[in-house]
């Protein structure tokens, strides 16, 4: 190697490491965000139509809509306040229980509509990957509220019901590119129900109103 060549190595291995920083070690408790956060939605408000149905009633399948309006207090804290309505239809068993075999009807009620708020608690904000092409940011949250039932008797007196209840469930936003989200939830309405028509052998009933929805909500201030 010529002399030239020498100088310029011992130069460059000097200015390399002069430049070198020495940060030291990255411990687990020093890393507190793992993403650029690109949907917050502290000061928001949260406008969305829903379609779900509820599934498990012993008697019941029940199709349903519903309209909700809520404001994010900060980017894990919101309320939000839902207005639902639908209509229960017999299921298989309530057909079978119809029919010549038995020959009674069930003392069952069908949905007809909710007004419900909720107080909602988002801890996890994350991200996923779809086929390794496209990422999707979503959040998780739980949500618990209280709310006003409107039921009807299937019997032939048709009796209404108005139950007060309380609401717990969680679900998942994934948010889209234009200020919009799609919404997934499981709720249960847990109902203090009074039936006028038994109310000599028995004035309430706890009966459970389990739904699960997909919704369309638009995030705006």
């Amino acid at each position: 190697m010529s002399a030239i060549g020498i100088v310029l190595t011992l130069f460059t291995s000097t200015t390399l490491a002069q430049d070198t920083i020495d940060i030291g070690t990255l411990k687990k408790k020093d890393v507190k965000v793992v993403q650029k956060v690109l949907y917050p939605k502290k000061g928001l408000k949260e406008l969305g139509a829903h379609f779900g149905v509820m599934p498990f009633d012993a008697y019941t399948f029940t199709p349903k809509l519903e309209l909700t309006y809520g404001m994010h207090l900060s980017d894990k804290f919101a309320w939000e306040v839902a207005l639902g309505g639908g209509y229960g239809l017999r299921n298989g068993t309530f057909r079978v229980l119809e029919g010549p075999s038995y020959g009674i009807t069930p003392d069952a009620y069908r949905y007809l509509g909710s007004i419900t708020t909720d107080i909602q608690w988002a801890p996890i904000y994350a991200k996923m990957s779809w086929d390794g092409k496209k990422v999707f940011h979503h959040d998780f949250y739980a949500l618990a509220g209280a709310g006003i039932t409107m039921e009807q008797a299937f019997m032939e007196d048709k009796s209404m019901a108005f139950a007060p209840g309380v609401a717990i469930g969680f679900g998942a936003r994934i948010f889209l590119p234009n200020k919009a989200a799609i919404r997934i939830q499981l709720r249960d309405d847990i109902l203090l129900q009074p039936r006028a028509k038994t109310v000599e052998s028995q004035s309430f009933y706890l009966k459970q109103n389990t739904s699960i929805s997909v919704g369309y909500v638009l995030l705006n201030k």
